[in-house]
């Protein structure tokens, strides 16, 4: 019955392997793509766990240079605090803090002491990530910033 179709064991045998190699295939072709759905988030957070980690060592950099031009400007008597510029410090300030830092993000100086040499409070943004750091109790905080609502109002007088 075979021969009178035009098919042969031969040809039977070669069709089953293909489907057998396609298969195959497919089944190694699913299972890597499901071991990569499942890594992926993982490293993600792994990812960001490191990014954070480098904000943190740029913002800890970032208070060395804090303090260094705090202490320059109190024994040169000059003024170390602008709340009115930008970071909060005076621009030779901000721009000895960057050279020095050699942080690549951006920095406000929100507190400080009586004098206005000590910083208490500062933030660091760095991509989507901000530090804060508070003096006593010495502690950083990392944030990784996502937008999540954006409003924008318009005031009526």
């Amino acid at each position: 019955m075979l021969l009178k179709y035009g098919l042969s064991n031969k040809n039977l045998v070669k069709g089953e392997l293909k489907n057998r190699r396609l298969t195959q295939i497919l089944t190694v072709t699913v299972l890597i793509l499901a071991v990569l759905t499942a890594a992926i988030p993982g490293s993600l957070a792994i990812m960001r766990r490191a990014d954070a980690q480098v904000a943190l060592g740029n913002a800890k950099a970032l208070r060395l240079a804090l303090q260094v031009a705090a202490t320059e400007s109190y024994a040169a008597s000059r003024p170390f605090r602008d709340p009115s510029r930008e970071g909060g410090v005076t621009e030779e300030v901000w721009r000895r803090v960057l050279v020095d830092s050699k942080v690549p993000g951006d920095f406000w100086v929100l507190q400080t002491d009586e004098s206005g040499y000590e910083v208490l409070r500062f933030l660091y943004r760095e991509g989507d990530f901000t530090v804060s750091y508070c003096k006593d109790p010495l502690r950083y905080v990392v944030s990784y910033q996502e937008p999540y609502i954006q409003t924008e109002y318009t005031a009526v007088y």
